[in-house]
Parts: C-alpha cells; sequence; structure tokens
C-alpha cells in the first residue's frame, strides 16, 4: 500500500543523513518530493538517490533561513507537481555549548536555523495547503526540546521552540484541514558525527557513544529510518485525526 500516494512534499534539510532517508521513504510510498538542503550538491545527490530507485524527487538548495527560499521551493511545488500537501523540517543546526559559554554568535544563528526557519516553512506553506484543501506539517525536534538535559542550551531553548510552534499552528488551523505534529528523536547514531566533531578522538567518540547508549532503555541509539516511518505515517491520511501531537522517538529514554 502507497499511503502517499499523490502526496506532494517539501523535505527541507533533505540532504542530511536523516533527511535523505526520510525523502527515499517517502518517495517509496508514492509521494513527489522536493529535497531541499544548504547544500546543493547534498540535494541533487539525494534526488538522484530517489530517481535511481523509480521516486519522483527535485534537488534543490535552500537557505531555511531566508523567507525568499521558503517562497521558490513552494512555487517549485506548484510549478512543477501542481500543489503542496506536506512538509518535513528536518533542517537543523546543533550546539553543544552551556548557558554561559554559548557565544552571541552561536545563540543567533542556532535560533534563526532551527527556529525562525521552521516559521518561516510553517508561514510559506499554509497558504498552498489551503488551497489543496488539506495538509500535514511535521517538524523534527529533539527529546533536548522536551526535557531538560543539561548543555546545549541554545539547541534547546530552539528545540522547545518548534515543539510549541508546531502545537499552535495545529490549533489555528484544525478546522481548515492542516494538520501539524512535532517528531522528537533521542540520541541518534547519525548524528554521532556533528556531536562530537570531524576532528574527535575515536576513543572518546566510543565512549561517548556507550554513554549515551546506557541511557536509552532499548539499549540501542535509534537510526534514521525510525524517524522517516514516524513521519511518514503522520504525512499521511492514516493521521487524519492526528494533530497537535510531540512524537517521541528514543527508545523509551524520555519515559524514564
Amino acid at each position: 500500500m502507497n499511503s502517499l500516494e499523490g502526496k506532494r512534499i517539501i523535505v527541507a534539510g533533505g540532504g542530511g543523513a536523516q533527511g535523505r532517508v526520510g525523502a527515499a521513504l517517502f518517495a517509496q510510498h508514492g509521494a513527489q518530493v522536493i529535497i531541499a538542503d544548504a547544500s546543493a550538491e547534498a540535494a541533487a545527490s539525494a534526488a538522484a538517490e530517489v530517481a535511481a530507485a523509480g521516486g519522483a524527487a527535485i534537488g534543490l538548495a535552500a537557505d531555511v533561513g531566508s523567507r525568499e527560499s521558503w517562497d521558490e521551493l513552494v512555487a517549485t511545488a506548484k510549478r512543477e507537481f501542481g500543489g503542496l500537501d506536506g512538509l518535513v523540517n528536518y533542517a537543523a543546526v546543533l550546539s553543544r555549548a552551556g548557558a554561559v559559554e554559548t557565544e552571541d554568535e552561536i545563540w543567533e544563528r542556532t535560533l534563526h536555523i532551527n527556529l525562525t526557519g521552521a516559521w518561516y516553512g510553517v508561514r510559506a506553506v499554509i497558504p498552498a495547503m489551503l488551497e489543496a484543501g488539506k495538509g500535514s506539517i511535521v517538524n523534527i525536534g529533539s527529546v533536548d526540546g522536551l526535557v531538560g538535559r543539561g548543555g546545549g542550551t541554545a539547541y534547546q531553548a530552539t528545540k522547545g521552540g518548534v515543539r510549541l510552534l508546531t502545537k499552535s499552528v495545529a490549533t489555528e488551523y484544525a478546522a481548515r484541514g492542516i494538520r501539524a505534529n512535532s517528531v522528537h528523536p533521542g540520541p541518534m547514531q547519525a548524528r554521532m558525527a556533528m556531536v562530537v566533531g570531524p576532528k574527535a578522538d575515536p576513543t572518546a567518540t566510543a565512549a561517548l557513544e556507550a554513554r549515551l547508549t546506557a541511557q536509552v532503555p532499548m539499549g540501542r541509539l535509534g537510526q534514521p529510518i525510525d524517524i522517516a516511518y514516524a513521519v511518514r505515517y503522520l504525512l499521511s491520511d492514516e493521521a487524519s485525526f492526528v494533530t497537535g501531537v510531540d512524537l517521541a522517538i528514543d527508545g523509551g529514554l524520555t519515559a524514564q
């Protein structure tokens, strides 16, 4: 069953590890996807992977912190696919600095990409979804936006903001056919490189991975496909009565 058959979906941050797995799954289930990424090369390669598997995808360079980029993404969806039914906001930057150590520049950049960028996206797609008569918005948050974990002050603040932005949109547009939900990944294998940095000592990296894994009741880190399956459901009509939900995909981490 192709649960997303005919759906036209923008995947922001679709060139990253999580986004490209999601885009491929959505296309596999019948969606036409626009893969947007800050890296034109990453967006193009992700779209090529989808096309090679028989799916329909367009890869575009886009700055989620730019209103103009979002307007162009929506215009492309209308021009190439005839409209827009879904948005997935994977795009984000990560900062692990604490409250005192976070520099103004890091705070502003993290806020602008993670929260303001999500708002720009939501604001850009809603008129097109109203034209289509319905739509589904899925913002990717984090367990760091659900519970306080110490450190990563700017990142946690923005992911908490994404959660409430989503709820606000969900309640405002529920009666007009637009659903909005947020998905909150726990510790992810695919994000280890972002957490430790490109020059990290392999021994230290292994120790961090072991520490994070020990925090998860299921005893493993998450994989991009774990998130993609949850998002696929929320984009589909199978979730037609689901809006305003915070869905933690964390192996039981926040249940403790």
